[in-house]
């Protein structure tokens, strides 16, 4: 009984070695297609995107793959971390979506016209994040003509399980207590 319990301890190290293993190839394979998604050249056709977004609990980066001499987008820092910490309630599982989202804009102002989806996250609480993230846009204008005033925007939020399941079904059990 004793041979069995040492071989059994003997092996945890080699467990605990393999979990943290796995942990950082999915790490990897992650950060991998977050840089494709980044880098690759844009989609051909009419519906290449202007910018790509990559959205994470602990990341916001945007990356301008078109009209870069017409268009520019604002930075806004503080709404760039107030979209992080919103993913940050939704990293229970692990998973990526990728969305396109066409934007018209008012050909006087440059403003927000009208947004839509072009091809969903198929996540109805993400949908609604992006489209709040895409309404707080700003853009400038350096040729002082507003164009492109119709343009895709291709998103991709990770959201990667940080917590136990026994954390995650307490933190619903004391919302629910909450919501009584």
């Amino acid at each position: 009984m004793k041979s069995r319990n040492s071989s059994i301890c003997a092996l945890l190290p080699l467990f605990f070695a393999g979990a943290l293993s796995c942990a950082t190839i999915a790490d990897k394979l992650i950060e991998t297609e977050n840089q494709r998604f980044l880098k690759d050249p844009y989609t051909r056709g009419e519906d290449r995107e202007t910018f790509r977004v990559l959205i994470m609990s602990d990341r916001y980066v945007v990356v301008q793959t078109d009209h870069q001499d017409t268009i520019e987008r604002q930075d806004d820092p503080g709404g760039d971390r107030y979209i992080c910490d919103e993913v940050k309630r939704y990293d229970k599982i692990d998973e990526s979506r990728e969305g396109m989202y066409h934007i018209s804009l008012f050909p006087d102002r440059g403003k927000l016209r009208r947004l839509r989806p072009y091809k969903s996250l198929n996540l109805i609480e993400l949908d609604s994040l992006v489209i709040d993230d895409l309404q707080r846009w700003n853009f400038k204008f350096p040729r002082q003509v507003i164009q492109p005033s119709n343009l895709y925007i291709k998103y991709r939020v990770v959201l990667r399980k940080k917590q136990t399941d026994e954390q995650i079904i307490k933190e619903v059990q004391e919302k629910m207590k909450g919501d009584e």
